[in-house]
């Protein structure tokens, strides 16, 4: 692909090369958005996730070892959110290579119907 060829080019590391070649999985529960991925090599220091508006950014950097000119580079995913997310309860763990970022979603109002009250006879 042309992407990866231009990619190498710039010598890439690596180890943040899984974001490229990794399909990132989005799953819409009823209590939350959930992202998975599969990431080999990739360390949470590696990793720098942040959420604006409904926008979630997933960027991996590394520096040094894995570039051939010793350089730092950085590869960057971004989803646009089905809905609002509860910023302050996002929750990412990175566990056996496997990315997990649970993000729980905004309570929607429900529907409620108002009764109306006669108004009192004076």
């Amino acid at each position: 692909m042309l992407f990866d060829r231009l990619c190498t080019s710039f010598g890439l590391p690596s180890v943040c090369r899984p974001l490229l070649e990794q399909a990132m999985h989005i799953y819409d529960t009823p209590e939350a958005v959930v992202v998975e991925a599969t990431l080999p090599g990739v360390s949470a220091e590696d990793l720098d996730i942040t959420i604006s508006g409904a926008m979630l950014v997933v960027r991996c950097a590394h520096a040094g070892s894995c570039s051939p000119d010793g350089t730092s580079s950085t590869l960057e995913s971004r989803f646009s959110l089905p809905c609002k997310v509860r910023t302050d309860d996002v929750e990412a763990e990175l566990d056996n290579d496997v990315l997990r970022i649970t993000m729980p979603k905004c309570r929607r109002p429900e529907a409620r119907r108002i009764p109306v009250k006669p108004r009192a006879a004076s």
